[in-house]
């Protein structure tokens, strides 16, 4: 918990320096909301854990995952949306066969998800859609995913299970989009950055909010 909540002040940090411009472009919102959001997540997980019969979570990661979820569906149009939760998914599906062969093959650390996984997932994420946005929203999703699997069989289900490297994982991808765009809009102004047939759907057609 403690590695999400020092990401999540990382985060806050390049929002209020500027740095985080990029993807509030994306989400077409004011940088005060987001800021706002990440205090109120940061704050809520110092109140104790909540266990309803084999479900536990915090307070803060259960408002996260809820706040992620209306942004998908609420400030994106819903093709993108169903896209993007789509990527997400099948990434998130990938990471769980990972586990599972891993562990089948006794490779304790891949058997289950950690940082590797992470930071590999916020890259491709960055990498395909080239979307501040979607793929922070897709790399946030995809750990939920994975991390829910892995924990089948488990006397107790847990949202806060791992949600350090969900974190990571979104903060690599929020990261990257925010320094390739100062990077583009800097020191290469005239290169176009959005070379992907993806890429570009994401930008100028179907999946543009």
């Amino acid at each position: 918990m403690l590695v999400s909540m020092i990401i999540l002040g990382i985060l806050a940090l390049m929002i209020i320096v500027g740095l985080g411009r990029p993807i509030l472009k994306d989400l077409k919102m004011s940088w005060i909301i987001p800021l706002v959001f990440f205090a109120v997540v940061i704050g809520l997980n110092f109140i104790p854990i909540i266990n309803l019969g084999a479900f536990s979570f915090s307070v803060g990661t259960l408002v996260f995952y809820i706040g992620i979820f209306v942004t998908f569906f609420i400030f994106s149009r819903l093709s993108s949306s169903i896209t993007a939760m789509g990527l997400g998914l099948i990434a998130g599906g990938l990471i769980y066969a990972a586990t599972r062969i891993s562990y089948l093959t006794g490779n304790e650390f891949f058997a289950t998800t950690n940082w590797v996984y992470a930071l590999v997932l916020g890259i491709l994420m960055f990498a395909i859609t080239r979307n501040g946005k979607y793929s922070f929203l897709a790399s946030v999703i995809a750990m939920l995913l994975s991390n829910m699997l892995v924990q089948i069989g488990s006397d107790t289900v847990s949202l806060n299970y791992n949600f350090g490297w969900t974190m990571l994982a979104s903060g690599v991808a929020f990261t990257l989009h925010a320094v390739s765009y100062l990077i583009m809009e800097k020191w290469l102004p005239h290169t176009n950055m959005k070379d992907s047939r993806l890429a570009h759907m994401f930008e100028s057609g179907r999946l543009e909010d």
